[in-house]
């Protein structure tokens, strides 16, 4: 979370910077101006003359924001803003036990078109072993870095914050991973973009132990 950190304080930064140049030269000095002289006897108080220092004040400088990278209203429109997905997941108490998948979704610009928020309802299993998991997620494209950027967080207290790549039509990320059912670790997805008739081939797959082993969570096939 390092980099989210980083990020408020920066904000905070600019922010403050902002303030300062809207205020008035001298103010919050300290000291106080000195008093103005009052006129002599039978004389009228001069006016400022047009256009000088004392008779006018520098406009506030205007704060630009920046604006977010086509990038991402460009992969919004290639995504679709729903889409449906069925196929196998792994759980249960011992993390193996197979189980029919499906899950709907939406996508849609969020903060200013800054970030793609997504929201997935998945429900697994059946009977006394049925449960549903909700996951919301942001996205944006990190335009210095050439990566993507996510943070998540799900039903079961889980929070995944990772970087995806995306390249002639597949995906690769990988998220650190904290809480949840699946605890802490490391999380990896692959995604296969290249058929739009067969729609979005998407598996999952997480490690307990930095990576030397894997453990598959999902394989599934999503469409719009």
């Amino acid at each position: 979370m390092k980099k989210f950190s980083i990020m408020m304080v920066s904000l905070v930064a600019m922010a403050s910077l902002a303030f300062a140049q809207q205020k008035a030269p001298g103010a919050g000095s300290g000291s106080a101006a000195p008093a103005a002289k009052a006129p002599a006897a039978g004389s009228a108080a001069k006016a400022p003359a047009a256009g000088s220092a004392a008779g006018s004040a520098a406009p506030a400088a205007k704060m630009e924001m920046p604006k977010p990278p086509a990038e991402i209203a460009t992969t919004l429109k290639q995504m679709g803003t729903r889409m449906t997905c069925t196929g196998t997941t792994w759980g249960g108490m011992d993390g193996k036990t197979e189980m029919k998948m499906k899950s709907t979704g939406t996508q849609a610009l969020a903060l200013d078109g800054w970030f793609i928020k997504g929201s997935m309802t998945i429900t697994m299993g059946e009977g006394k072993n049925k449960g549903t998991l909700k996951i919301d997620s942001y996205m944006t494209w990190d335009a210095k870095a050439g990566t993507w950027r996510s943070v998540g967080a799900s039903n079961d207290g889980a929070i995944m914050v990772g970087t995806s790549t995306m390249k002639d039509g597949k995906m690769e990320s990988m998220s650190d991973m904290y809480g949840g059912m699946m605890g802490n670790g490391k999380f990896r997805e692959h995604g296969d973009m290249t058929d739009p008739k067969a729609g979005v081939k998407m598996t999952g797959e997480s490690s307990t132990d930095g990576g030397k082993t894997w453990n598959k969570v999902y394989d599934m096939v999503c469409k719009k």
